[in-house]
C-alpha cells in the first residue's frame, strides 16, 4: 500500500496543469452567399454553399472581433426548410486562424471549433448561432443574411 503522504508529496511536485476557464463570445456574423445547384428530386434540392463574411463582436474589441471568414457548405432545401452542414475559417487583423464546423437549419445551427493557429492554437469550445434578418438576393444563387452567434471557448496549451 502507497503512502499517502508520499503521494501528496508527489503530487504537489508535478507540474501544474492549465486548465483553461472558458471566455465567451457574443458575435454580429453578416455574410454573402453563393448557392450552386448539385441535383434535384422532387421537392427537395441539394446545393454546394460558399460563404464569405466579417464578425464583429457585440462587445467592443471582444472576442472575434473585426475578423473575415469564408465557409463551405452542402445544404438540402426542401419545403419544410433546409438543414446544412459545413467548415469555416476565420482570420484575424494578424492572421491567427479558428477553423470549425456547423450543422443546422434555416431556424439556427450549431458550432464546434476544430482547430487554430497563432493564438488560437488549441482552441475548444463552440455555441448556438440564430439567423437575424435576411438581405435582397443579387441574383437567384447570390444573396446576403446576418446572423447572432453566441458561446464560449477554451485555448488549451
Amino acid at each position: 500500500m502507497k503512502n499517502p503522504l508520499a503521494v501528496a508529496a508527489a503530487l504537489a511536485c508535478a507540474p501544474a496543469i492549465s486548465l483553461a476557464q472558458p471566455l465567451a463570445y457574443d458575435l454580429k456574423l453578416c455574410s454573402t452567399s453563393e448557392a450552386t445547384v448539385i441535383d434535384r428530386a422532387g421537392d427537395t434540392t441539394l446545393l454546394a454553399v460558399h460563404i464569405r463574411g466579417l464578425s464583429d463582436s457585440n462587445t467592443p474589441g471582444g472576442a472575434f472581433d473585426r475578423q473575415t471568414y469564408e465557409c463551405r457548405s452542402v445544404m438540402n432545401a426542401a419545403k419544410p426548410g433546409a438543414e446544412f452542414t459545413g467548415r469555416c475559417t476565420f482570420v484575424d487583423m494578424d492572421g491567427h486562424k479558428a477553423l470549425g464546423t456547423f450543422t443546422g437549419s434555416s431556424a439556427g445551427w450549431t458550432w464546434t471549433f476544430l482547430a487554430g493557429t497563432g493564438k488560437y492554437e488549441g482552441i475548444e469550445g463552440g455555441g448556438t448561432t440564430k439567423p437575424l434578418k435576411q438581405y435582397p438576393r443579387v441574383s437567384p444563387a447570390v444573396g446576403g443574411a446576418c446572423a447572432h452567434a453566441i458561446g464560449s471557448y477554451t485555448i488549451r496549451k
